[in-house]
C-alpha cells in the first residue's frame, strides 16, 4: 500500500512539474524541438534516427528522447551512436506511470509539455517507428507558413479516412478529427493552450470516465482513450484544421510493438539489418500486416524525395553501423 501511494505521489509530482515547466517562459528558447519517445525497440529506433539524421535541418533542432519506464538500455547506445549527427539533444527518463492503460500516453503528453517549454516555435513528434523523408521538416514548416491557425500538420498518409489529395506533390489538404501521433508538427502555442489542463490524474487514472465527462458531445468513440484520442478530441473542439500532405513525408513502420504482438530475435545488429530488408519493402510489409487496413497504414513511401516530390536525393539503404 505504501509503495502504491508513493508511486502515485511521484507521478503526480512529475506531471505537476511538467505543467509548471511548460507554463514558465524563461526566454531561452533558441531551437525548435523534435520529441522522440522510445521504449523496447532499439532496432526500430536505429532506423528512425538514421532517417531523422538524413532529414534537412536536423542539425538546427534540439531532439528530446523520452525513454519510457522499463525501456531497453540498448536505446541509449543507439542514441549515442548518432550523437555526432545531432546538433543538440537530451535524454529524459519518463516517470513510472502507475496506471497501466495510460503509460504510453503519460510519456508522450508530459514529453509534449517539456518540448513546448523548450521550443522556439515548432514541436515535432516522431515516434520510434516513424520513418521520415528528407524534406520532412521543410514540408511541415512550409505548410504552416502557407496556412495560418493550424491545429497541427501530420506527415503521413491519412489513415483515418480516404482522401483525394491535391495534384501538387508539395501541397496539402485539411481535415478534422483525424489526429494521429505519426510524424506531427505543432506550433508550441497550441500545445500550451490545449494540453496542460488535461494532463491530470483524473485523466490518467480513469481515461474513459474523464473523456466522457469533459468531451460529452465528441464524435470520437470511447474506444480511443489514449493520448491520440485525447488530442483528437481537443482538435475536434478547437475547430482548428489539421494539414495532411498530398505526398506523404513519413510512414509508420511499427508492425510489432507495445500494442502489437511480435518481435525480432537476434543481436541488436542482426535486428537492425533484418528491419532494413522489411520496412522499406512494400511487399514485405504487406505480408506482415494482420489486416488490409494495417497494410494501407504501414505502406512504405519514398523518403528520398525533394520538396516537390520528384527528384531522388540519395540512396535510402545504408550499411549497419555498430553501436
Amino acid at each position: 500500500m505504501l509503495r502504491w501511494a508513493h508511486e502515485h505521489w511521484l507521478f503526480k509530482r512529475a506531471a505537476d512539474e511538467a505543467i509548471a515547466t511548460a507554463l514558465r517562459d524563461d526566454g531561452m528558447r533558441t531551437r525548435d524541438v523534435v520529441l522522440v519517445p522510445c521504449w523496447r525497440r532499439p532496432e526500430m529506433l536505429w532506423h528512425c534516427l538514421d532517417n531523422l539524421c538524413r532529414a534537412d535541418g536536423i542539425e538546427q533542432l534540439h531532439v528530446i528522447f523520452r525513454a519510457d519506464s522499463g525501456h531497453d538500455p540498448d536505446n541509449l547506445a543507439v542514441i549515442h551512436s548518432f550523437a555526432h549527427l545531432l546538433g543538440s539533444f537530451e535524454v529524459q527518463s519518463a516517470p513510472v506511470c502507475p496506471y497501466q492503460r495510460t503509460r504510453l500516453s503519460a510519456n508522450i503528453l508530459l514529453g509534449y509539455l517539456y518540448a513546448a517549454a523548450a521550443a522556439r516555435r515548432w514541436v515535432f513528434l516522431v515516434e520510434e517507428d516513424i520513418m521520415v523523408a528528407r524534406d520532412f521538416f521543410r514540408w511541415h514548416q512550409s505548410v504552416h507558413a502557407r496556412r495560418a491557425n493550424l491545429f497541427c500538420s501530420i506527415g503521413v498518409r491519412n489513415h483515418n479516412r480516404p482522401a483525394l489529395p491535391p495534384a501538387d506533390p508539395a501541397g496539402y489538404y485539411l481535415s478534422h478529427a483525424d489526429y494521429c501521433s505519426w510524424g506531427v508538427c505543432f506550433d508550441r502555442s497550441v500545445l500550451l493552450q490545449r494540453l496542460p489542463e488535461h494532463v491530470a490524474t483524473a485523466y490518467f487514472s480513469h481515461p474513459k470516465r474523464y473523456l466522457r465527462r469533459h468531451f460529452a458531445s465528441s464524435s470520437v468513440a470511447l474506444a480511443y482513450v489514449e493520448q491520440a484520442g485525447l488530442i483528437r478530441r481537443l482538435q475536434e473542439s478547437s475547430m482548428q484544421p489539421i494539414a495532411y500532405p498530398a505526398v506523404p513525408r513519413a510512414f509508420h513502420a511499427g508492425f510489432y510493438g507495445r500494442n502489437r504482438a511480435g518481435a525480432l530475435s537476434g543481436s541488436l545488429g542482426e535486428r537492425v539489418l533484418r528491419l532494413q530488408g522489411l520496412i522499406y519493402d512494400r511487399a514485405a510489409m504487406r505480408g506482415l500486416a494482420l489486416t488490409e487496413q494495417y497494410a494501407r497504414d504501414s505502406e512504405p513511401v519514398r523518403l528520398d524525395i525533394d520538396v516537390a516530390g520528384r527528384v531522388p536525393l540519395r540512396q535510402l539503404s545504408v550499411p549497419w553501423r555498430p553501436v
